[in-house]
């Protein structure tokens, strides 16, 4: 009897905790999922994450493509941000959020900076919309992913390339460069 309200309870205990629905809240600054007694891969992911656009500004929205390579086994579950190259926290929002294959997620007090999948369900392909702030200057980013293809087995943290920032970025080395640009060229003009 005992062994049987053991076993009971340890297949409930591990489907509580493997978030086939994709509520991950807390693993937004790791991404790692929390199956912990498993670690991630460290081979090569058979996955990848690839973008429309090697360069964005302010406002600017790109499409997010996560797929698995030819011939790998589907994928069950994902978590994916964009984050400032070597950032620890999500940046912009996803938009137009396909509720049936994903869940957005206010992973850093940013509504829909993360999405995960919706169910436990195999996927191939899985595509999204990602929109810059237009209130903030960001550096270059890139998208991280961490893609489950089954309970055990998990990469963590893949990266896509890194998307180029175009919108200027106002320090005050910059701005002291601009002043003293504009300073040289009035001069020039007044001479």
């Amino acid at each position: 009897m005992h062994v049987y309200i053991l076993l009971v309870l340890c297949v409930c205990v591990r489907g509580v905790t493997s978030f086939p629905n994709g509520e991950v809240e807390e693993s937004c600054q790791s991404m790692t999922p929390n199956h912990s007694e498993f670690k991630s891969q460290t081979s090569s992911s058979p996955y990848k994450v690839s973008v429309n656009s090697t360069t964005f500004t302010a406002g600017q929205t790109i499409t997010v493509t996560l797929q698995a390579a030819e011939n790998a086994s589907e994928f069950q579950g994902f978590m994916l941000q964009a984050r400032e190259v070597d950032g620890k926290t999500a940046v912009g929002r996803f938009t137009s959020i396909n509720t049936v294959q994903s869940r957005a997620l206010n992973c850093f007090n940013i509504e829909n900076s993360t999405l995960s999948q919706a169910s436990a369900d195999k996927k191939s392909h899985f595509e999204a919309t990602w929109e810059a702030p237009t209130n903030s200057s960001l550096g270059d980013i890139q998208f991280v992913v961490t893609f489950v293809r089954d309970y055990p087995v998990f990469w963590n943290m893949v990266n896509s390339s890194t998307i180029r920032s175009t919108s200027p970025i106002n320090t005050p080395s910059t701005t002291r460069f601009t002043v003293i640009l504009l300073a040289l060229t009035f001069t020039s003009i007044n001479l």
